[in-house]
């Protein structure tokens, strides 16, 4: 048992990556919604935005989740992510201030 618990956890920490998206959060209010939405995503493990860089740093297993559908799940959410752009819909659906032109 001990043999397969640490095997486990040797290919658990393989698949691990961190990455940072750009996005074009707003305020507190996109920056809650962009974490508590990838946050609660399969496959990710954390997630902080820093609304001064806007830049959004991603913890994730990569057997679970890719580097394109987290920032597909940023762009279904209403934001851009990196070179994703953001759903036209979902963006028209957040409020005022998080829209590109509201306030920082």
């Amino acid at each position: 048992v001990a043999i397969l618990s640490s095997c486990g956890i040797m290919n658990g920490q393989s698949s691990k990556k961190t990455i940072s998206i750009q996005t074009n959060a707003q305020c507190g209010d996109c920056k809650e919604r962009i974490e508590e939405g990838l946050n609660y995503t399969k496959g990710v493990a954390y997630a902080e935005l820093n609304l001064e860089n806007k830049v959004v740093e991603v913890k994730y297993n990569s057997k679970k989740i890719s580097e394109q559908e987290i920032k597909k799940v940023i762009s279904e959410m209403g934001y851009d992510a990196d070179d994703v752009k953001a759903n036209k819909k979902s963006q028209s659906e957040l409020p005022t201030c998080c829209q590109p032109g509201g306030h920082d």
